[in-house]
């Protein structure tokens, strides 16, 4: 008779432990949308967030780690009007090389000592976009960013998230995959 109470005890240890992990979803991505322009799949648990970016349409990070993200969207009119207005249209291209150039140099000038990688040619749900990754220092420390500049129908997209440098590779992984998740709406 013990040894059935202590079998008793264990299942149910096990089943309630099955149930609280599929009951949550605590591995299913939390889908926003945004003014009907977009959607994009976050991290379990991300929460909105606030004063990352002042042009950002979406804010949000993961509480308890270093990891936030926003997305800013703007028009391909208002981008060109950028770029006539501030006189810069013989630097930057109006187009989506352009865009990701001038969004690179944005976050360069944030930070100290910073490296940029080589800039890569991808798609997004049949989108064209370009993805650069970047490091350096804010405050002293260290900082790992991912930045992601897309073609949509009729506005441009960028999509940076970041996190502290260090060897956490699963919150890189993380935010590799969140990229693709992106759709125009």
């Amino acid at each position: 008779m013990y040894k059935l109470k202590s079998v008793s005890k264990l299942t149910l240890i096990l089943i309630s432990i099955v149930l609280l992990f599929s009951s949550c979803g605590i591995t299913d991505p939390i889908v926003v949308k945004v003014k009907e322009k977009y959607s994009i799949d976050l991290p379990w648990g991300s929460m909105p967030s606030k004063n990352l970016n002042s042009a950002a349409s979406l804010e949000y990070s993961l509480p308890g780690t270093d990891y936030f993200i926003y997305v800013i969207d703007e028009s391909k009119e208002a981008f060109k009007k950028t770029l006539v207005d501030n006189k810069i249209t013989e630097q930057f291209s109006n187009n989506l090389e352009g865009y990701t150039s001038l969004a690179l140099l944005n976050i360069k000038n944030k930070l100290k000592e910073a490296k940029v990688s080589e800039i890569k040619d991808i798609k997004i749900n049949n989108l064209n976009a370009k993805k650069a990754e970047m490091k350096g220092k804010i405050n002293g420390v260290d900082l790992y960013y991912s930045i992601t500049s897309i073609q949509g129908k009729d506005s441009y997209y960028q999509i940076i998230s970041w996190r502290k440098d260090k060897s956490d590779f699963e919150r890189k992984e993380i935010m590799d995959n969140t990229i693709f998740t992106f759709k125009e709406l």
